[in-house]
């Protein structure tokens, strides 16, 4: 039951007890730590953007968390490379650590892969009050961002490359099947892309060199546009970074807008094709606000209010309803095809505020509002019902009271 008090007050008590719950600390090897995992049994490791939306929602109820969980994320990356995935309290068991792209199957303190790279947005948001905080990080996010542009650009073009489906965080979207085939996320496959990837050291460019099997992101260069933002506003006076984003901006509107459908997809491969898949991440620019209005309206209007697109019961899902692999139910293996992750409103919601669309975006906001009193702060909801699915008491959908207005 949620406590007494207004449905914000409310839903801002049941998101701190979560976070709470889920908080870990202790020392491993000398070096200390604390995050919030995201949930257990299932998910008791700290992920990168996880911790990145953990820490925002902190902000609101325990700043010196936030402070901490980004510090924790920061000490487990090595010469600039921030992990995916961080092996603090509890190691990777023997079913699942070959899974994990890892230098080898046991013994890791962390994953050799990354994930969408929101640090600086977290990093900037934490340290909104905290001048001393902002310019502690600012050389290790420096180090962090110009290592993405090293070793993930790989062309030069402004846009960062993943080599592994969950690098995005979106692991099984459909818009992965036809790049990965039998190696896609949830087949058997995906062993041997992390062994080959492996046997490479995980170098970026020997991979890009020897395989296909890579994607210049959308949703992930988005983040990353996001990231250099955020970097250059807590440096200050600074066009290096700025300048960055920018590229990447314009890369990601030149390479990735399909005009004919109002849509940005992925690249993939050398020959860096489109994927005409519609996904969330396809309107995932919505975010960045220096992008021409008209393109920004369009994603809107063509496709988030669109009632056979995007515009659903509860959320929004993360397939569009008219792609044939759209699936709103539990699937053990594939979450990312159809049902409603916090996640997505919190990049999509607010853009909606800023041009104008607030009825909509408060329907929105809501709907998660109401699944979540039913059905508690769940992985991700049934767009088409609201119904809560997969893990239980999950951190990152307590973004909901980073979205909701009191």
């Amino acid at each position: 039951m949620l406590a007494e008090g207004t449905r914000a007050e409310r839903l801002a008590h049941a998101a701190e007890g979560v976070l709470r719950a889920n908080w870990r600390e202790g020392v491993r090897g000398g070096v200390p730590y604390a995050f919030t995992c995201p949930s257990t049994p299932r998910y008791r490791h700290q992920w990168y953007w996880d911790s990145c939306f953990h820490a925002i929602v902190w902000r609101r109820f325990d700043p010196a968390r936030g402070r901490d969980e980004l510090r924790t994320l920061l000490r487990a990356g090595c010469d600039g490379l921030v992990p995916h995935t961080v092996f603090w309290d509890y190691p990777a068991l023997w079913r699942r650590a070959p899974l994990y792209a890892c230098n080898s199957f046991f013994r890791n303190h962390a994953t050799a892969h990354i994930q969408t790279p929101l640090l600086a947005v977290a990093w900037e948001g934490v340290a909104e009050d905290d001048p001393d905080f902002r310019d502690e990080g600012i050389d290790e996010l420096k180090r962090h961002y110009d290592w993405l542009a090293a070793e993930r650009d790989h062309d030069d073009d402004g846009l960062i490359t993943i080599h592994f489906p969950d690098e995005s965080g979106m692991d099984d979207s459909p818009k992965y099947d036809h790049v990965y085939g039998w190696m896609a996320h949830h087949l058997p496959g995906y062993f041997w892309l992390v062994q080959r990837s492996r046997r490479l050291g995980y170098s970026a460019r020997r991979i890009v060199e020897r395989h296909e099997e890579h994607v210049e992101d959308v949703l992930v260069n988005v983040a990353y546009a996001m990231g250099l933002r955020a970097l250059s506003r807590m440096i200050g006076d600074d066009s290096v970074y700025a300048a960055r984003a920018e590229q990447t901006e314009r890369a990601l509107l030149e390479r990735c807008y399909d005009e004919q459908s109002g849509l940005f997809f992925d690249l993939a491969g050398s020959g860096e094709q489109q994927v005409p898949v519609s996904t969330w991440a396809s309107l995932a620019p919505l975010a960045l606000p220096d992008l021409p209005e008209d393109v920004r309206r369009r994603l809107v209007e063509e496709h988030l209010l669109h009632p056979r697109r995007y515009k659903v019961h509860t959320g929004i899902p993360s397939v569009a309803l008219e792609e044939h692999t759209f699936n709103p139910h539990f699937d053990r293996f594939r979450c990312w095809r159809g049902p409603s992750w916090m996640p997505t409103a919190w990049f999509l919601v607010p853009p909606m505020r800023e041009l104008g669309y607030e009825e909509d975006a408060e329907r929105i906001v809501d709907s998660l509002a109401t699944a979540v009193e039913r059905d508690g702060f769940r992985e991700y909801y049934n767009p088409l019902s609201g119904h809560g699915l997969a893990a239980k008491r999950f951190g990152m959908s307590t973004l909901l009271v980073d979205l909701m207005r009191d």
